[in-house]
Parts: structure tokens; C-alpha cells; sequence
């Protein structure tokens, strides 16, 4: 399967992604709740992928039921996420840094930035960030006006819910204000927009995170979310 064409919808039920720096890595979203997934449709999916040189398939971050459904079918965890919410029930911070829409032409810089800001199985490359600026019928994406881009964020919206879907900070000017001031603008984004929650997940271990977004007013669910890894035969 070439990674000329990496991102694809599938008449499975899903949405698949294959890495451009391993063709043998595939990454699928489900694009339904898990009762109208038919796990068939699901397994004939992966007979495709392996046919075409897949060896190991991850799931997006998968909440409760969609985590049975994908066991069931052999797959076993990868990684637990902690999963976050803020419902507006409480005043929000306003951005202190200038922000400006991300264009095409700072991809670029958006990857450098995300690269090193995360670990390289959460990196994004071109086929990650075009999915994740797909995901959602409504985007924001953002980025740091200061000389030199100092990190970026993506928050969708569907319907009255929103997703603060990436935070990328420089590692090298993190504890600044900068992911503060681009989380705040993701906040005011989604209260213009009558969105009645708006949701983050991030590594468990990751206290950093954790921290920030809890002092800005989320709230940590009880249910996490996990990524899945399949590796052998269904």
C-alpha cells in the first residue's frame, strides 16, 4: 500500500491512516459507536491491510465500549490516556499572547514544533495532521505571533462539542504561558460558538499537562481512553 495516498475512508466503517515513516504502520479511527461497527466489516478491513504489508495496526483513543469491541477482535493496549472536560461552568482565562490562523505554508513549522514537543510514537507527520484537521465539520487551528512560532494548537467542533484535539509547546519555552494562553484561546473559540463541552485527553503520566488543564477549570472524567495495537492474526 503506497504512503503516496496515506489517508483513506474505508467502506468498513473506518478511517485509515498509513504512517509515512513505517508503510508497515497502520492507524485507524472508527468512524461509528461500536454497535454500528459490524466486526466482519472491521476484520475484513485488516485482511486488506495485511495484504497490502501491514504488520501492526494502532487505533485512535478509543473510550470504554469501542476498547471491548476492538479486544474482542485481538487487539490489546497500547497506552491509557487520561480523558478531560471542561463544561463552561466557570470563568475562563483570556489569551496573553497574540495568535494567528495557521496557513498550508507553515505545516512546516507546525511539525517541527510538534516533533519536539512529543514523543516519537505521539509525533505527528503530514498524514497525522491532515487527519487531524479532518476530524471534525469545524477546525481552529493557531499558532504563537510572537517572531518565532513558539508552539501551536487544533481545536474541532461538532455540533455543541469540541475538542482541543492538539497542544504543541517548544520544549525549550514551555512554563512561559504559552500553551496556558493557547488553551484559553480554545476556550474562548468554543463559548463563542455555544459548545457545551469541550474535551482533551492526554498520557497519563504526563503531569505537566494534567496540570494545566486542570488549573484552567477541567475536570478529569472518570472514564479514560486507550490506544489499541493489533500485531497478529485477528
Amino acid at each position: 500500500m503506497s504512503s503516496d495516498h496515506p489517508l483513506r475512508w474505508s467502506t468498513n466503517g473506518l478511517r485509515v491512516r498509513i504512517s509515512q515513516t513505517n508503510n508497515s504502520t497502520a492507524h485507524i479511527t472508527p468512524l461509528f459507536p461500536s454497535q454500528k461497527l459490524l466486526k466482519t466489516q472491521v476484520l475484513r478491513e485488516i485482511k486488506i491491510l495485511r495484504t497490502n504489508g501491514i504488520q501492526e495496526i494502532f487505533t485512535s483513543a478509543l473510550g470504554p465500549n469501542e476498547q471491548r469491541f476492538f479486544m474482542d477482535l485481538g487487539f490489546n493496549l497500547h497506552e491509557e490516556l487520561s480523558l478531560l472536560a471542561h463544561n463552561f461552568d466557570k470563568p475562563i482565562d483570556f489569551p496573553t499572547r497574540p495568535t494567528r490562523r495557521v496557513r498550508r505554508s507553515d505545516w512546516a513549522t507546525v511539525l517541527e514544533l510538534d516533533n519536539a514537543a512529543f514523543s516519537t510514537f505521539w509525533q505527528f507527520d503530514t498524514s497525522a495532521l491532515a487527519e487531524a484537521l479532518a476530524a471534525t465539520p469545524k477546525t481552529r487551528v493557531r499558532m504563537d505571533a510572537t517572531d518565532t512560532a513558539l508552539g501551536f494548537a487544533i481545536t474541532g467542533r461538532s455540533g455543541r462539542m469540541a475538542f482541543l484535539q492538539r497542544l504543541a509547546v517548544d520544549p525549550g519555552h514551555q512554563r512561559l504561558g504559552v500553551g496556558r494562553s493557547l488553551v484559553a484561546d480554545s476556550l474562548q473559540w468554543s463559548r463563542k460558538r455555544f459548545v457545551r463541552e469541550l474535551l482533551v485527553n492526554t498520557q497519563v503520566n504526563n503531569f505537566a499537562a494534567l496540570s494545566l488543564y486542570e488549573s484552567m477549570g477541567f475536570i478529569k472524567k472518570r472514564d479514560g481512553l486507550a490506544v489499541l495495537r493489533w500485531n497478529g492474526n485477528p
